[in-house]
């Protein structure tokens, strides 16, 4: 290295790098400004501005005795001159000057040492300056953690996950929500990953990687506030529902330092909205199916009366008797869906009756073995002894569990068990049907209950959607979980029957 560069190297070091270990000082008099100097050397508030200083003697006090209270206090010997000082203290760094007598100060230079540096009575009022700046530093910091205290505790309180990511996608803070879930501590957890961090309220992880549908990545390289839409698929195999935010986070300078993430659960409204849409939809099959039976089946009923006289003819034979049959068999089969959608748009109406379910259940079982046990399928029932009854037609809910069971048959095409189990939960009797089949994927799960929704090459997507509208029509619902790979399991909750006396009964 050359001169100039060893030069600039000498200038811009800094003395609290050298590594020298504390620096000793010791005060020569007690006036203005030692209460501040001594205030500075003795409490650790100012161990910030003036690192590894320590007051080792006073000397030559004043006739003022409360001045040295802060010195005795903190131990500092105090001594009657400056020689008994010295012959005590010969390696003090800083000697300060507080005597105020300027023949003093030029005796001073002269026994001194050039390992001592000096510092008079005009200079101290820097450290009256520094001490000032110092409280105020001090006040600041008290304010701004109250406030910074008050900004955590109502982050805290948001029902929402927030997180705070680095743009590296590395967590730099959380509120409560997302630490409490994970067992973890926050400390544990900030520097890892978002995936790593974030989880479902059963503790699931929202994600296994970073995902690129993630709103991050778009704040991230536009700068702009995004959202998206996710779902997932929680431990018990029900569809969530989650509005993702993403907010950049900017300095002074306007430079992106950060980007906030914020998870809204939203399963709940998305589901009074879904059933709203599902209400409105079955409205206009309702009226859909009024003009259907005017409009089409007449005609068809027409095509097939013709295309079977037809056929009983000996005029047609070859290949286009075979044209007629398939034109037969289609208008059958247009007839049959008709059917179905005119019984979906039927209301069903009120319940008039009382069902048994442990009965039923048992009964609908066996029926189904007869069918279907030599072909490895098992339906075992397991109900309790005392269950009410409930409100309901007995072949509508009979048809409802049969359809059931037919839906895990077609999800086992090898065979397997088919279990169902009822009992009570809250204020309802459950009847619940499950299978270890091929499950359903989250876009299946969230459409499986719409009309004409169907991932099966013959049919009309009618089935859940029918029991559904029963079971709901009886003052019940239906809840689905469901995994892929994993199997499903279709549970209906239905009213049961009060035990009111007549007389007990409203007046018609």
């Amino acid at each position: 290295m050359n001169d100039s560069g060893e030069k600039a190297l000498r200038e811009d070091y800094c003395l609290y790098e050298s590594g020298e270990g504390e620096y000793r000082v010791a005060v020569l008099g007690t006036g203005p400004g030692f209460l501040s100097i001594v205030d500075i050397l003795t409490s650790p508030d100012f161990h910030d501005f003036l690192p590894g200083f320590e007051l080792v003697a006073v000397a030559e006090p004043g006739p003022d005795r409360s001045r040295l209270r802060a010195v005795e206090a903190a131990g500092v010997p105090v001594y009657p001159t400056f020689e008994a000082m010295w012959a005590a203290h010969p390696d003090i760094r800083y000697l300060v000057e507080l005597t105020g007598r300027l023949q003093r100060i030029d005796a001073l230079r002269r026994v001194l040492p050039p390992t001592v540096s000096l510092v008079d009575h005009a200079a101290a009022v820097f450290f009256c300056g520094l001490r000032d700046m110092a409280k105020m530093k001090t006040h600041c910091q008290v304010s701004l953690d109250r406030q910074r205290n008050l900004l955590q505790a109502i982050i805290d309180e948001v029902r929402e996950d927030i997180i705070v990511l680095d743009l590296q996608g590395r967590v730099v803070d959380m509120n409560r929500n997302v630490w409490q879930r994970t067992g973890l501590s926050k400390e544990a957890l900030l520097g890892k990953a978002c995936f790593e961090v974030m989880t479902l309220r059963d503790g699931l992880p929202f994600c296994r990687n970073m995902d690129r549908d993630c709103p991050f990545h778009k704040t991230l390289a536009n700068r702009e506030v995004a959202e998206t839409l996710m779902t997932r698929v929680n431990a018990e195999g029900r569809l969530l529902y989650f509005r993702i935010y993403s907010y950049p986070i900017l300095d002074a300078l306007g430079a992106m330092t950060h980007i906030m993430v914020m998870q809204r659960d939203i399963t709940s409204r998305t589901y009074r909205e879904k059933h709203q849409q599902q209400a409105d939809k079955l409205a206009v099959i309702g009226e859909m199916s009024t003009y259907l039976a005017h409009e089409i089946r007449n005609p068809l009923f027409a095509i097939g009366g013709f295309t079977n006289a037809l056929l009983r003819s000996t005029e047609f034979s070859g290949a286009n008797r075979e044209k007629l049959t398939i034109i037969a068999e289609e208008t059958k089969r247009l007839d049959h869906m008709l059917t179905s959608i005119l019984n979906f748009a039927r209301p069903t109406g009120a319940p008039t009756g009382s069902v048994d379910i442990r009965r039923l259940a048992a009964d609908t079982a066996e029926l189904m073995e007869i069918g279907y046990a030599r072909r490895g399928y098992e339906f075992p029932v397991d109900c309790p002894a005392e269950l009410p009854k409930v409100s309901g037609e007995p072949e509508m809910l009979k048809q409802c569990l049969v359809n059931l069971y037919k839906n895990s048959i077609e999800a086992m095409p090898d065979g397997g068990v088919i279990g169902t189990t009822c009992g009570l939960e809250g204020d309802f009797v459950f009847l619940r049907v499950t299978d270890k089949g091929q499950g359903m994927s989250g876009q299946d799960l969230e459409k499986a209950c719409s009309p004409f929704y169907t991932t099966k090459e013959q049919g009309y997507g009618l089935g859940l959607a029918m029991i559904k509208k029963i079971v709901e029509e009886f003052g019940g619902r239906i809840d689905i979980q469901s995994r892929l790979g994993e199997g499903t399991a279709v549970t209906l909750f239905l009213p049961p029957m009060l035990a009111v006396r007549p007389e007990a009964r409203p007046a018609s």
